[in-house]
């Protein structure tokens, strides 16, 4: 990394930082955030933070860093991961991976989720460490809080790089997350869980012009399909019994991958699916998983030589923090004072890593990120250079609330 980059304004700097992190490839799989884990760890230290790159296997890593203070009052969390998703078959306009500034904007992949959010976290974490209110004289007075940056691997499938991390002895003190993904600026408090399940019915092969000699698997999951429909979801919600979420609505369900059989003539022995369930404060994964184990269960006993196999590949339960709470309550002063603007405050369908924050290390959290959500994940992809600059400012202007 230049040594000059660390020495620019601030609205220059997170443009530059979010640049230099865009032209690192993190396309996940495999991931290969370790490049992108030692610039952080090197900004970070170069402003002075406790740093360490936490191994998380082959050209994967974590970076942490700390910022200590006096303990007086909770510690903060600025959260952000390095994984992007691929490309994608759709040509871009512009290289995914250039970084290339036009029109106001940040181009390439990740750059709105969420190198643009991880350079703004960044930028705003060497504010808080070379600002002028923590002098006293020749001596740098302490936080009253420590300030911890986690820029992580592996988020883009179900946040098991966060998982990882958060069994490390490396967030002690913290009460609050701040997760930069993209919202626009706005305050989202509340995010639903998500339940993946791999679900495989097994038969009896046979020919197929004598199916009655053989037990399909393919026929046995149409059946338990049918009942998932019929019994949990319709139309994509589910009928749970649990009243809509004012911010989140209903829970879903979206069968997203199905696989059986190798010829017209065979009868099918193994069927495979995944199914994605999206889950809300009231409605434990747990449960939900009991129901699906249930209807297998029963589908394969009234289907003679059919047995099943359910397994759970990802579970985040869904997290939600009071609109009142002492971080929401500076952010939204803070992007008041910087926009102009009233932010919304709402929740979000998808999953960040404050469903590992919360529930593991007892913190509450907020997401609140520049960019467009919709953008995400979209070829040509971009960032607004102007939300960078004002994101920094709103991280800095919250830090200094909470940890002042």
């Amino acid at each position: 990394m230049p040594t000059a980059l660390y020495s620019l304004p601030a609205e220059e700097a997170v443009v530059a930082l979010a640049r230099e992190l865009v032209r690192i490839p993190t396309v996940n799989p495999p991931g290969s955030e370790a490049p992108g884990a030692r610039v952080v760890e090197a900004w970070l230290r170069e402003c002075g933070f406790e740093t360490t790159v936490v191994p998380y296997g082959e050209g994967r890593a974590h970076a942490v860093g700390r910022l200590r203070g006096s303990g007086e009052r909770p510690g903060l969390l600025f959260s952000g991961h390095l994984d992007v998703v691929p490309p994608g078959e759709v040509a871009w306009q512009r290289d995914p991976f250039s970084g290339a500034l036009e029109e106001g904007r940040l181009w390439g992949r990740g750059a709105c989720d969420m190198k643009g959010g991880v350079a703004a976290l960044l930028v705003a974490a060497r504010e808080m460490a070379f600002s002028p209110r923590l002098r006293r004289g020749q001596d740098r007075s302490p936080l009253r809080g420590d300030l911890t940056v986690a820029i992580t691997a592996d988020e883009e499938r179900g946040c098991l790089g966060a998982a990882a991390l958060a069994q490390a002895p490396l967030f002690a003190g913290l009460g609050a997350a701040l997760v930069a993904e993209p919202t626009g600026l706005d305050l989202f408090i509340t995010e639903k869980g998500a339940l993946w399940l791999q679900v495989e019915m097994f038969g009896k092969t046979a020919h197929g012009s004598m199916p009655e000699m053989g037990a399909n698997a393919i026929a046995a999951m149409v059946d338990l399909l049918a009942c998932l429909e019929r019994e949990i979801g319709a139309g994509g919600s589910l009928r749970t019994g649990v009243p809509e979420h004012p911010l989140l609505g209903a829970p879903t369900m979206n069968i997203g991958t199905i696989a059986g059989g190798v010829k017209p003539n065979v009868v099918a022995d193994r069927c495979v699916a995944e199914l994605d369930f999206r889950t809300v404060p009231g409605l434990p994964n747990d449960d939900l998983l009991r129901r699906v184990e249930a209807l297998a269960r029963a589908v394969a006993a009234r289907r003679p030589g059919i047995r099943h196999l359910l397994t759970c590949r990802a579970t985040c339960e869904p997290v939600a923090c009071p609109p009142d709470s002492p971080l929401a309550t500076a952010l939204r002063e803070s992007v008041r004072a910087v926009t102009g603007d009233e932010p919304r405050v709402g929740g979000v369908p998808y999953v960040t890593e404050a469903c590992v924050w919360v529930p593991r290390l007892g913190m509450q959290m907020v997401i609140c990120g520049p960019g467009d959500p919709k953008i995400a994940h979209q070829p040509d992809e971009y960032v607004e250079v102007r939300q960078l600059a004002q994101a920094v400012e709103i991280y800095r202007r919250a830090a200094e609330q909470l940890l002042l």
